[in-house]
């Protein structure tokens, strides 16, 4: 005892403005779902306290749907104890929905910049934490090391980045200096392993869901099981899952290929072989060499032909050709490709990019070959 669920970067009703209307529309409920989902392990899973780290919603205004449902979630789990600390997205005021909201009494909101205790005798746990009430925090709430009861089990549950001070200053010698038993942290939404400083273990949980490529694999929590006799502490930690879908980048190898059909296939097997399906939103880049007549139109491919939720495609393949050889033609094909060369190897990625597009199109049209109709 006690058993905790550590979650945070919830960012429900975030507006997933990369993806199509209905496509956002899907993930937005998926996302509630999500949360939904954390709420069932917790209840399910007998954990005593839930702890969610900041950024539980994206902003400060929150749909009457997701509040409805938040509610409900939090009064479907009376036995555990929900511990919010708003973020610097959600961070609390007077017009926020911290504020706004009468929430059930297993809901606990920090709401001052300062660090608070909650005491929970029955575990015989202390959870200390702070909220944000700006969108950014330039105090440091450890500034001042606070007076821990040393028969009680020790957690600080906060928003801050250990490596940037603006959002919340708090540094991994602070921790060390602490003396919490874990310190359970949001706003880096790739999350990682858990970590000790001093005596203290800590870690980033992950946001529950990836809203971008910028945030890939699979996302979830951290699950804590404590056993604790006086001054004797062990803790077990265990990643859980809880995303519906999952954020994936590939590189694929499509030397050779002629058409979309080969483009596709070759997409299908790499992802098959990464372990990525219908759950996976996916970019892929394409790399290696192909025929300059080929006929090539891969942002037309669907996600469903590959087998993923959603497809991205970028094309940085090369023609299939011999350099040095157009480099010493003496014809107009030569004067085009020395034309070319310094886009070709420029250090620009798109220079690059454009400059293959435009001799693999130049060379077909000099050898009479069908030009791709864009």
């Amino acid at each position: 005892m006690p058993k905790i669920l550590h979650i945070a970067d919830v960012h429900l009703d975030a507006p997933f403005s990369l993806l199509d209307l209905k496509k956002a529309q899907a993930r937005k409920s998926e996302l509630r779902g999500t949360f939904s989902s954390a709420v069932m392990y917790a209840k399910m899973e007998k954990v005593d306290l839930c702890l969610i780290a900041g950024d539980l919603f994206d902003g400060g205004f929150v749909t009457k749907e997701t509040m409805s449902l938040l509610i409900s979630q939090f009064e479907s789990a009376p036995d555990v104890r929900f511990i919010i600390t708003p973020g610097n997205h959600d961070y609390y005021s007077s017009s926020s929905p911290y504020a706004k909201t009468k929430f059930p009494e297993n809901v606990y909101v920090f709401t001052d910049d300062t660090l608070t205790r909650l005491r929970f005798d029955d575990i015989n746990t202390d959870v200390y934490g702070y909220a944000f009430t700006s969108d950014k925090m330039a105090t440091n709430p450890l500034a001042t090391r606070p007076g821990l009861d040393p028969l009680h089990f020790n957690i600080l549950v906060g928003h801050a980045d250990l490596d940037a001070g603006i959002y919340c200053p708090v540094t991994r010698d602070d921790l060390s200096k602490s003396g919490f038993d874990y310190a359970a942290l949001g706003h880096i939404h790739l999350g990682g392993d858990v970590q000790k400083a001093g005596n203290t273990y800590y870690a980033y949980s992950g946001c529950l869901e990836g809203r971008s490529f910028d945030e890939c694999g699979i996302k979830g929590g951290i699950v804590a099981d404590v056993d604790f006799d006086g001054l004797r502490r062990k803790i077990h930690f265990k990643p859980v899952r809880f995303c519906k879908r999952h954020y994936e980048r590939l590189t694929v190898d499509v030397t050779g290929a002629e058409n979309n059909q080969d483009i596709a296939e070759k997409i299908r097997a790499g992802a098959t072989a990464a372990g990525f399906g219908t759950d996976t939103l996916l970019r892929v880049r394409l790399r290696g060499n192909v025929p300059v007549t080929a006929d090539l139109r891969p942002e037309r491919i669907e996600a469903e032909t590959v087998g993923a939720f959603y497809l991205e495609i970028k094309d940085t393949t090369a023609p299939l050709i011999g350099y040095e050889t157009l480099k010493n033609d003496i014809t107009v094909r030569g004067a085009f490709f020395r034309e070319l060369l310094p886009l070709l190897e420029s250090e620009n990625e798109d220079e690059r990019r454009s400059a293959s597009l435009a001799l693999r199109y130049g060379l077909a049209a000099l050898a009479g070959e069908n030009v791709i109709d864009y």
